[in-house]
């Protein structure tokens, strides 16, 4: 009886850490205008999956258009 009811909670157990599973995504694409020509002194910091904090995510899609490399956003606010 107590062999199955360890079994029991360890089967629980894991079955609860399951869920937890999935890969952590890198970060989100900025919404970018195709033409982006200039952005707004508005700061609303964004951290860039590269580690740098962007002062809005128009000067990242600024960015990434000057380097041709995609930087996506890790989380909003500075890193």
């Amino acid at each position: 009886m107590k062999v199955t009811s360890i079994f029991l909670l360890c089967a629980l157990a894991l079955l609860g850490l399951s869920g937890n599973t999935r890969a952590a995504m890198p970060g989100r694409e900025a919404n970018c205008n195709s033409q982006v020509t200039g952005c707004t002194k508005i700061y609303n910091p964004v951290c860039g999956t590269d580690g740098k904090t962007y002062s809005n995510e128009c000067v990242l899609c600024v960015e990434n258009q000057k380097r041709q490399i995609l930087v996506l956003i890790q989380k909003s606010g500075p890193c």
